[in-house]
């Protein structure tokens, strides 16, 4: 079995092999490898050890050797160079008045070639800003189309939650979200509260929906008529972590009720079990239909 190392490179969310032969790394250690993109400076992840060959993706790609305090040094000098980069990009982007955006520019190791991502909502002709910055930058580009968010990705960042960006850290696939996720957790589906520092949906509104879905289940919905101690009433609001619904009566008043005793209520007075529910989701039940009809006078 060959032995590998774990190391990141841009991304730290993807991590790589890369066959360590006899070197000596440690966890932390700068590398220098030569990689898809070209030669790149990185950082071990995981120590060297024997992975089966069923569990690699050829081609496997060794290390090229251990970085020096000079090699971190260029690599800074470059990072510094790619801000400088950018600005000329996005100037010449707009002396050719293109739809596109440039997001970001990566410069690999040894200043082989530029990688430059760009934002655009429409197919763009930008051969003419190739020549032209070739030409300014005395390198070879290339310019890579990406998406709010893997534009995010590539930036990274902060979200409203005061984190760094999962997309840039932990999370390897976007998970498929969509508006019904926010639907089934309560949420306020105001953009600005649901949308991430891409635009588009929050990946998070997929971590908890399970959570979400299992006290759906026992609790009711906003605006659910229910049956409580002080008699009938409608749901005004609910708190899935606490399982305390606030109920309006009907003389007016707004008590709080556990889910728990909602739930005893209804088994004892009889409603067949997914009434509720069933009136929670808007729905019927025949077997229920006088104590539908009895709480709806709430309303």
């Amino acid at each position: 079995m060959p032995w590998v190392a774990t190391c990141t490179f841009r991304e730290p969310v993807k991590s790589y092999y890369l066959e360590a032969g006899e070197l000596e790394l440690g966890v932390g250690t700068a590398i220098l490898a030569e990689t898809a993109r070209g030669l790149e400076l990185g950082t071990v992840k995981f120590r060297p050890r024997e992975i089966p060959e069923d569990k690699i993706v050829p081609p496997l790609r060794g290390v090229a050797r251990l970085a020096s305090p000079q090699d971190v040094a260029q690599d800074t000098r470059n990072r510094e160079w790619e801000i400088e980069a950018l600005a000329t990009t996005r100037a010449r982007i707009k002396e050719h008045k293109l739809e596109m955006k440039a997001v970001k520019c990566e410069l690999m190791f040894d200043r082989s070639k530029l990688y430059i991502y760009y934002e655009s909502e429409e197919r763009v002709d930008f051969r003419e800003l190739l020549r032209d910055l070739s030409s300014r930058l005395n390198l070879r580009l290339h310019l890579q189309h990406v998406g709010p968010r893997e534009a995010a990705k590539v930036l990274g960042g902060c979200g409203p939650c005061g984190q760094t960006l999962c997309c840039s850290t932990f999370l390897k696939e976007t998970p498929g979200v969509n508006l019904k996720l926010a639907k089934e957790q309560r949420l306020s589906l105001t953009p600005s509260k649901i949308s991430g520092a891409c635009g588009r949906l929050m990946c998070c509104l997929r971590y908890e929906i399970d959570f979400y879905r299992d006290a759906n289940l026992r609790l009711p919905k906003n605006g659910s008529p229910v049956d409580t101690p002080e008699g009938p009433g409608v749901v005004v609001e609910v708190n899935v972590f606490t399982e305390v619904c606030h109920v309006r009566l009907g003389d007016g008043r707004h008590i709080e009720v556990s889910g728990d005793t909602l739930r005893n209520l209804r088994e004892e007075r009889g409603v067949p079990k997914g009434c509720a529910s069933s009136a929670s989701q808007g729905g019927s039940c025949n077997k229920g239909t006088a104590w539908a009809k009895k709480l709806a006078t709430a309303k």
